[in-house]
């Protein structure tokens, strides 16, 4: 059996990339070119591709979900429709233009951006696959996180939209309630693909393509949001991409935590725990979050650049409908952001309706109506009740959303300010400068000179400049004083401040570009002390992203070689590039072996939690946690009655003999067991691990069929 899996996953997922283009790219060069989107017809190439991939990215999610509910066959129809209307374009344009000069000068001017897509494309790749050394792999420290977007896109694959929750089976299936819309298109490359692809090698392309539509929607709004747009468009949008490297002073309070502790930390963003995460980290960490940011930005632009210029009404119900198409879209890629976009919208329509631009107000509120309309159906979705709750979430109902001032986990530390209220309030209030110009850095100055120019000329400000400000205010505000409950972690002030992150950065470009570094900085009132401290910020801006590459890559190996702490999360011993190699092996046999529908089950009540089965098996799990995961969809109660059977399998070696297990998977619908020697009933000789024929077996995991479905004759 072939077990170089990072020459495995360096074939497959440049493939998987480039499968991307018929989903991210084809599409949207097609619907941009019927709706004649920012006039898309009398662009340059360069600019077409830098508006097809936004516009792929908030049309295609919605698009696919409709059509894959109503009739799973017209989703393959569609795609296969863009590619040869494309093929018709393409070939057109180029019998016209092949002999001219358009084409070659579109290349010759994105040069510089196109290798900034090509450094980035390869960081990704190399930072996201598995690292080999020998019989020993290394994942990156976001498979955490890669994990449970794999099985998500697994599910769609095996089960269609709505997707199966891929974490709970009991003898029948529960709806996935999640913001999996990013995840469609993930398992449509997956499925072009076939088995040349694997899920987490879709969803790894996937990552690449999300900072791709971040990486064109920079340039589109440097061209066509800011006022002058046109002028010196080039070199503006390659600063602006080129600042999407550049991460606040994270550096600082992340080496201090290293040196207090002498081991290395998992990422850069650890030290608080309400952080601003850098562009690099949020790319890496959460591209379904970048692909909701793009389609929101999208959105907007399509009805700003409609209300800008002479339009017919059937431009207007054309933009309308889109951009109610692309909001649709970011509800299902990423509800936090678009929440947070949202009130933007809602804010800025109050605004330009007071100013008697009553143009973009009407368009906003109507697309933002069609958009809640065509959202109606995946609303019912995700908030569908599929049994019973605990008597705890019965008896304490919360809201999701509740006022709290933004953390500072270091003071909160510090001053004992651990359980809210009043005083820990107060004290992030206070410190929320310091908070903000350490996760921000150059940004946040970026930031406070903008609004200094802008209250200097506050009588003569353009609608965009206006406008942005909005934008950011409502995003800073909102997920300053918000924070979300659903989980541990804040992720609506984490997530949805990236909106304020896009204006920032946007802002930031347009200095640099305008000689903020220049060698004459008396226009912009900047002393050389202070030239030296926004270069200071930028340098250490762009170390901080360069360094959380590195975590994200290395720090499992760092893990093995005892340069940090032992992280229970993360393997209970030195041994985790060995165990994942052997449990990547024992997968991938599994996968041949075993049909697609077979239900497996490992231990849920393990420790680290059990990411190999996500990352590797493509397959349903009975009960992926002791919770059974319901929080995907599912019955509480149900799983209650369950679960203790499931984890006295692998907890309790003296409970079932061999026959006892095939009674156990009968009853509990499970046809494979996965046992790993973290779980007690390996530990124990006498258990009916030993005492009964493996499927598969190595040193760190054994899997045995069971019930009455026999696997070994059911290889694909």
């Amino acid at each position: 059996m072939n077990s170089d899996f990072m020459l495995q996953d360096l074939v497959r997922t440049p493939e998987a990339v480039l499968l991307f283009a018929f989903v991210l790219l084809v599409p949207g060069y097609v619907f941009a070119w019927l709706l004649n989107i920012l006039a898309f017809r009398a662009r340059i190439l360069i600019t077409r591709l830098a508006i097809a991939v936004p516009v792929s990215i908030g049309i295609c999610p919605i698009i696919t979900y409709y059509l894959w509910r109503a009739f799973p066959p017209s989703v393959s129809a569609f795609y296969g429709a863009c590619v040869a209307i494309f093929v018709v374009l393409i070939s057109r344009e180029a019998r016209e233009r092949v002999r001219g000069v358009p084409v070659r000068r579109s290349f010759e001017r994105g040069l510089p951006y196109f290798i900034i897509l090509a450094a980035w494309t390869t960081i990704a790749i190399l930072a996201l696959v598995d690292m080999q050394i020998g019989h020993r792999l290394y994942f990156p420290t976001v498979t955490n996180d890669y994990a449970l977007r794999t099985s998500f896109t697994s599910a769609i694959s095996r089960t269609g939209v709505p997707p199966h929750n891929p974490y709970f089976f009991a003898g029948q299936f529960f709806n996935l309630r999640y913001h999996y819309f990013w995840f469609i298109l993930c398992s449509i490359v997956q499925q072009i693909a076939g088995s040349g692809v694997s899920p987490r090698e879709a969803v790894v392309a996937g990552t690449v393509w999300s900072g791709v539509g971040l990486l064109a929607i920079v340039p589109l709004y440097l061209r066509f949001f800011v006022a002058n747009g046109k002028s010196d468009i080039g070199r503006r949008a390659m600063i602006g991409g080129a600042l999407l490297a550049v991460t606040g002073l994270d550096l600082y309070p992340i080496v201090l935590a290293e040196r207090a502790t002498h081991a290395f930390l998992p990422h850069i963003e650890v030290w608080n725990d309400d952080q601003v995460s850098g562009w690099i980290t949020t790319m890496m960490w959460v591209p379904h979050n970048i692909a909701g940011l793009v389609a929101c930005l999208m959105g907007f632009l399509l009805l700003w650049d409609t209300a800008h210029r002479p339009a017919s009404r059937k431009t207007r119900v054309v933009s309308v409908i889109a951009a109610a198409l692309m909001f649709t879209s970011a509800f299902g890629l990423a509800i936090y952001v678009t929440l947070v976009f949202a009130t933007f919208l809602a804010v800025w329509a109050c605004v330009a309706f007071l100013r008697h631009r009553r143009g973009i107000a009407g368009l906003i509120c109507v697309s933002g109506l069609a958009a809640f309309v065509l959202s109606i159906p995946w609303f019912l979705e995700l908030f569908a009740r599929q049994g019973s709750v605990s008597a705890a979430a019965a008896g304490a109902p919360t809201l999701p959303l509740k006022f709290e001032v933004r953390h500072f986990f270091l003071v909160d530390v510090a001053l004992g300010l651990t359980n809210g209220g009043w005083r820990q309030n107060l004290t992030n209030l206070v410190i929320l400068p310091l908070n903000y110009f350490l996760e921000l850095g150059f940004f946040l100055l970026a930031g406070i000179i903008q609004c200094k120019r802008m209250w200097r000329d506050r009588h003569n400000l353009s609608e965009d400049q206006l406008c942005a400000f909005t934008m950011a205010a409502t995003s800073i505000v909102m997920c300053t004083f918000v924070r979300s409950t659903v989980i541990a972690i804040n992720d609506f002030g984490v997530r949805g401040f990236l909106v304020a992150q896009f204006v920032l950065l946007i802002w930031a470009a347009e200095m640099l570009a305008g000689g903020l570094l220049g060698r004459n900085t008396s226009s912009w009132g900047i002393t050389g002390r202070r030239r030296l401290m926004i270069i200071a910020t930028l340098v250490v801006g762009v170390a901080g992203s360069l360094y959380e590459i590195e975590k994200i890559r290395f720090y499992p190996l760092q893990s093995d070689l005892a340069l940090g702490h032992l992280e229970r999360w993360l393997s209970p011993d030195r041994n985790v590039g060995a165990r994942t190699f052997a449990l990547r092996q024992l997968y991938e046999e599994l996968k041949r072996r075993t049909p697609a529908d077979a239900i497996f089950q490992h231990n849920p009540d393990a420790e680290p939690q059990d990411n190999f089965h996500s990352m590797y098996a493509d397959r349903q799990l009975a009960a992926e946690t002791s919770s059974c995961a319901v929080v995907f969809g599912g019955d509480a109660g149900l799983c209650q009655s369950r679960i203790g059977e499931i984890e006295s399998l692998f907890q309790n070696p003296g409970a079932f003999d061999s026959a006892g297990i095939d009674k156990a998977c009968r009853q509990l619908s499970i046809d494979v067991l996965v046992v790993k020697d973290t779980d007690k009933v390996w530990q124990d000789r006498q258990s009916w691990v030993w005492h009964r024929t493996p499927m598969v077996a190595n040193n760190y995991g054994r899997a045995f069929d069971c019930g009455t479905r026999t696997m070994l004759t059911a290889a694909r």
